[in-house]
């Protein structure tokens, strides 16, 4: 056997013999050699031999060290992601306060905001994607309003074509108080669909179908909607609205009048547990915070509604009520002024002003908010259930005596209902919608409830002073309400009820 066969045999690991207890040489030891066995059992090499397993015991332990160092670092990483997408009033704010260009292009979207109040304490900030058509006498009040229930930091506003109105004075007025917005003025998002009115370059003419002008709307927002979905998730934000202007997401308060459960159907025992869930204060119903400070964003972080939880279900929907255009009672001015500080008329909030709705019991079709964090991307299925089976419960329709949070939808005034132009809508529509039976007065805001008679409107003259608040809320609603009056006036002159040429020219054109 030739030296160097001799060396690499003489090398090979040893292992413990079952018969002597001691090492020997593997049976592939060259016939005749007696190399490895002598350098085996040699006594000179078994302390050589146990240092160098002392050496791997301790290579072992420094490699064990490193790989859970590792691991902590690694799950320390993915915590400051998920801290960073929780809080992030702050982590995407314009640099450019005073730069007021209007950007078509969704993806460098003009944005107008920030500064002004710090959000202290929260544990994060809502986003909203928003489509408007000359919504400009109800934008004030839905700003505010999400601004301090959500809390909302983060819009995206999508101005249909059509608008007549421009609403970026009153979206820069908002900047000031720490709002960012982009506003995206045309059609850069848009994306062809099989139909004709889906087609980008869609004319509309004097001939045109008005389910088509219907239609067409409502895939404008669908694929704003996807637009927007997918920014919000680029720029690492959570919780995002989905509602219109007239729109409002509320806390889900018990109504003693809403009676058993929609999923109970007529089945007594199914509504008697669910009235002692609600008695014993185990309902999750029964958690939700009664102060005019309470936040959506508060609720949810304290993790008692699982639904919010739920991995695969990045999109809740919620049951969404109508208030009609009628006020309280004969006696409306002091009952809809309870509350409300005397500066501000109550009248001119809708969400103040109305409180006869549909019955809480009734199965709603509803409207959702989404956690961006988990959009895949997918087109939307439609408004009310946008990412289908990545929403809660089976269809659009929803168990609202199941959910923390309800939709409330208001026609409101007959002054905020019309718009200028040709309007679909009309007058017999206003009358047709507020034509609603079975109506209830709501009692279960914080301001009729047995431990105060604050609001929402109470709460953000707090937040950004009063006088602040007077100019976001009422003083611009008036002034929009005014502009809106002549500019309705001055299209209607001379105008055929279908001549789009002059019904929609714009004002100055």
């Amino acid at each position: 056997v030739s030296t160097l066969e001799k060396f690499k045999w003489s090398n090979i690991k040893a292992y413990p013999s079952p018969s002597r207890g001691k090492h020997t040489t593997m049976a592939m030891d060259p016939p005749g050699s007696t190399t490895a066995t002598t350098h085996i059992n040699n006594p000179s090499n078994s302390s050589s031999r146990r240092r160098c397993k002392k050496w791997e015991n301790y290579l072992f332990v420094a490699v064990l060290l490193q790989s859970v160092a590792l691991i902590v670092l690694f799950e320390k990483f993915q915590g400051n992601v998920r801290e960073n997408k929780l809080k992030h009033g702050q982590e995407f704010q314009a640099t450019n306060n005073n730069h007021d260009n209007t950007n078509d292009d969704p993806n460098d979207g003009q944005t107008i905001i920030t500064g002004g109040v710090e959000d202290q304490q929260l544990p994060f900030t809502f986003s909203a994607c928003l489509m408007i058509k000359d919504n400009n006498i109800l934008l004030p009040e839905w700003l505010a309003y999400h601004y301090t229930v959500l809390p909302l930091r983060r819009l995206i506003v999508g101005v249909d074509p059509l608008s007549h109105t421009d609403p970026k004075p009153i979206l820069n007025a908002y900047g000031s108080i720490g709002m960012n917005i982009s506003v995206w003025t045309n059609d850069s998002y848009w994306v062809d669909g099989r139909e004709a009115h889906e087609k980008k370059d869609f004319q509309i003419t004097n001939e045109t179908d008005h389910e088509a002008l219907r239609y067409r709307y409502k895939y404008r927002q669908k694929v704003f909607y996807k637009s927007c979905l997918q920014h919000l998730h680029d720029e690492m934000r959570t919780w995002t609205l989905l509602v219109d202007t007239d729109e409002y997401l509320a806390f889900n308060y018990y109504d003693e009048q809403e009676g058993p459960p929609t999923w109970c159907k007529k089945n007594v025992t199914c509504a008697k547990d669910y009235l002692k869930s609600i008695e014993d204060g185990t309902h999750l119903r029964t958690k939700l915070d009664r102060s005019p400070a309470a936040t959506v964003a508060e609720h949810i972080d304290k993790h008692v509604d699982e639904q919010f939880d739920k991995v695969d279900k990045p999109c809740i929907i919620f049951g969404r009520y109508l208030f009609v255009s009628k006020d309280s009672s004969s006696s409306s001015g002091r009952e809809i002024q309870r509350g409300v500080d005397p500066d501000f008329n109550a009248t001119l909030f809708h969400t103040l002003r109305y409180r006869h709705r549909s019955s809480l019991s009734s199965f709603q079709l509803g409207k959702p908010i989404v956690d961006v964090s988990r959009y895949d991307g997918r087109d939307l299925n439609n408004i009310h259930r946008p990412l289908g089976g990545m929403c809660t419960g089976w269809n659009a329709y929803v168990h609202n005596a199941a959910m923390s949070f309800r939709v409330h939808h208001y026609i409101g005034s007959w002054e905020t209902f019309r718009q200028p132009g040709f309007d679909a809508r009309g007058k017999d529509m206003f009358d047709k919608r507020n034509n609603v039976r079975d109506l209830v007065v709501d009692n279960t805001t914080p301001r009729y409830s047995p431990i105060g008679d604050s609001t929402w409107l109470t709460q953000f003259a707090k937040l950004v002073g009063k006088e602040k608040a007077l100019e976001l809320t009422q003083k611009m609603r008036i002034r929009e309400e005014l502009e809106m009056d002549e500019m309705i006036t001055e299209m209607g002159k001379g105008a055929q009820l279908h001549d789009w040429d002059k019904l929609n020219k714009k004002p100055g054109k």
